[in-house]
C-alpha cells in the first residue's frame, strides 16, 4: 500500500520543490547602434532587465516596459535594461528591413540597449516561459551578472509590477547569490 504512495508523493514534492536557475543562452549579436555583443559577458555588472519580444506586435508591451523601467531603475547604475527582439524567424533576406525599420524607431540614445537576436529562439522561449496564448506579450527576465534567471514575468506593464522590478532587482545587487548550493 505504502509503495502506491510513492508516486503520489513524488508528484507533489516536485510540483512544490524550487526550480533551479536557468542561465540565458550565450548569444553573440550586435546591437542597433552596431557595436557587437555578447550575452552573458555584456551583461550590467549588477544585474540586467531583459525584456523579449517574440513577435512584431510585442513591440507595444516591450515599449511600455522599457519606458516605465527606465526611470524606476536609473538611481541605480549597476541595474540595466535591454531590449531583445527576437528576430529568428524573419527570413534572412528580410532581417537587414526589419533591423532598419527598427533601428529607425528607436531613438539613437537607446540603440545600444537594443539587441535584436536572431538565434536560438526555442531556448530563449523555453527560458521566458513563453505562453503561445500570449505571442505579443513582452517577457521580462531579470538575471544576475552571470546571466543567472532570479526572476521573471510576462503580465502587461503595471506600476505595482515596475515597482516589484525595481526592487527585485536592487535586492538582488545587494544579495550575494552562490552559483552552486553547499
Amino acid at each position: 500500500m505504502s509503495s502506491s504512495w510513492l508516486p503520489i508523493f513524488a508528484a507533489l514534492f516536485l510540483s512544490v520543490a524550487p526550480s533551479l536557475p536557468n542561465a540565458i543562452p550565450a548569444t553573440q549579436s550586435t546591437a542597433l547602434d552596431g557595436h557587437p555583443v555578447q550575452l552573458p559577458q555584456d551583461l550590467f555588472p549588477g544585474a540586467t532587465v531583459l525584456i523579449v519580444g517574440f513577435s512584431r506586435e510585442s513591440a507595444t508591451a516591450s515599449t511600455d516596459w522599457g519606458k516605465s523601467l527606465a526611470p524606476a531603475l536609473a538611481s541605480t547604475p549597476s541595474i540595466g535594461v535591454l531590449q531583445l527582439p527576437m528576430l529568428a524567424e524573419v527570413p534572412s533576406l528580410v532581417r537587414p528591413l526589419v533591423v532598419r525599420s527598427i533601428r529607425k524607431q528607436v531613438p539613437s540614445f537607446l540603440q545600444h540597449n537594443f539587441i535584436p537576436l536572431t538565434a536560438d529562439e526555442p531556448a530563449w522561449k523555453q527560458l521566458a516561459g513563453y505562453d503561445p496564448h500570449a505571442p505579443d506579450a513582452a517577457y521580462l527576465l531579470l538575471v544576475d551578472k552571470s546571466g543567472t534567471v532570479r526572476w521573471q514575468t510576462h503580465a502587461p506593464c503595471s506600476p505595482a509590477l515596475v515597482a516589484q522590478v525595481a526592487a527585485e532587482s536592487r535586492k538582488l545587487v545587494h544579495t550575494p547569490y552562490s552559483k552552486k548550493a553547499e
